[in-house]
């Protein structure tokens, strides 16, 4: 029996690694993103505008939308996003204190 030779073996992994890419699904960005706000994000600028007040706490993603920052409180927990920065948050009362900020909700 003879042996294989390397550059056989060589093109056989090569073969192997091309189909197993070609099987893999593309990633879809994040619905949830900054980029992808286009639906389920809504924008505020309203200082004290309520971005969530329930009895259970809920998870939002929140993006600075200038180079100002924003300044969100979760559960009177300040929360500070610097410039175009954002930040995921989970609480029972979400409150904009000053900024504009885009807001995404976080799959429970």
């Amino acid at each position: 029996m003879a042996t294989p030779r390397p550059w056989i073996l060589a093109s056989a992994a090569l073969a192997l690694l091309a189909a197993g890419a070609q099987a893999q699904t593309a990633q879809q960005p994040s619905p949830y993103a900054i980029e992808s706000c286009a639906s389920g994000c809504f924008v505020l600028k309203e200082r004290g505008a309520a971005i969530y007040t329930g009895a259970d706490p809920a998870s939002y993603r929140i993006c600075s939308r200038s180079s100002l920052g924003a300044e969100v409180s979760v559960d009177t927990t300040v929360v500070r996003l610097s410039n175009r920065d954002c930040t995921d948050v989970n609480g029972r009362a979400i409150i904009l204190n000053a900024g504009e900020i885009a807001v995404g909700r976080l799959p429970r």
